[in-house]
């Protein structure tokens, strides 16, 4: 009976805490950080997406704010784009992006771009865990609730063994991430779900070894999901993306990383000027407002 007791107490226990996971969210201001694989935002789109039709009364503002190359360890190649241009790093921008949007929840996805595609090597891993620490602690110093640090995705080409495989340099880097325990942090273990989900499958995630695909980005959002205590999505990824819902959601999130994109400012081989959102925040609500709609029907 005691026993009994005990687990009943601990399953609702960890019932409130995983519930209060995705009430974080809740008329909250979200920022997705990470590099070319969030600003092309298929993942970002569809969690918005999935939250506003199972979870309208969260009412939580959605931006994805990537930005292609981009590093937290602040390293990159000497060959970077031909040589047109060094990568750029997340702290270039991160105090104007934190000051202008003043988000309330961070999720950051990086890694992919850190380890410079080469082998794993303490230098360039002490830059990379020297970056995350400092993007949690500037995060939290200007008052972000919560930072949700997503693992970095596969690198997804086959190799031998007479071969360097990147992917070794990304597991590394993953599991030292899962390591981090602090207030305000969860760590999202988005590696190992796509390791696991690749090796039942033929086809690639990413026909570059890198980007994923619409399927890619459809597993990294059921991953986000599930860590938040949100039930996996049972709707298929074509249907999904016939919806209109989706079609105005995904327009909302295009929307606000261009004009927020610019309103922080950039340096990506030139550098954007922060500039005035003018009528983006009007245009913004008019999108949702055909959301709202939409999701009344």
């Amino acid at each position: 009976m005691l026993q009994l007791r005990l687990l009943l107490v601990w399953c609702a226990t960890f019932g409130a805490l995983v519930a209060a996971e995705f009430e974080n969210l809740a008329h909250q201001k979200v920022v997705f950080l990470g590099d070319s694989i969030t600003q092309a935002g298929g993942y970002v789109s569809f969690a918005d997406y999935y939250l506003q039709k199972t979870k309208p009364a969260l009412h939580a503002e959605v931006y994805g704010l990537g930005l292609s190359s981009e590093t937290l360890s602040g390293l990159s190649e000497p060959n970077h784009a031909n040589g047109a241009f060094p990568r750029p790093c997340l702290f270039e921008r991160l105090g104007r992006l934190l000051e202008r949007v003043k988000p309330d929840v961070v999720f950051a996805c990086y890694g992919m771009n850190d380890g410079i595609y080469l082998p794993l090597d303490d230098v360039r891993f002490a830059a990379f865990k020297k970056g995350v620490q400092q993007l949690i602690d500037q995060c939290h110093a200007a008052g972000v609730k919560q930072v949700y640090l997503i693992t970095p995705p596969i690198y997804d080409r086959q190799t031998d063994a007479a071969h360097f495989n990147y992917d070794t340099v990304l597991t590394a880097y993953a599991a030292w991430e899962l390591t981090l325990k602090e207030s305000g942090l969860t760590v999202i273990d988005l590696h190992t779900a796509m390791r696991k989900a690749r090796e039942t499958r033929t086809e690639v995630f990413s026909k570059d070894g890198v980007h994923p695909g619409d399927e890619g980005h459809w597993l990294m959002t059921k991953t986000v999901l599930s860590s938040l205590g949100l039930p996996l999505p049972e709707l298929k990824l074509a249907e999904i993306q016939a919806d209109p819902v989706f079609k105005q959601v995904d327009l909302l999130r295009r929307h606000r990383a261009t004009h927020w994109m610019n309103y922080v400012g950039y340096t990506r081989q030139k550098t954007v000027p922060p500039t005035p959102l003018g009528a983006a925040v009007q245009q913004a609500q008019e999108i949702q407002q055909k959301i709202d709609e939409l999701l009344a029907k």
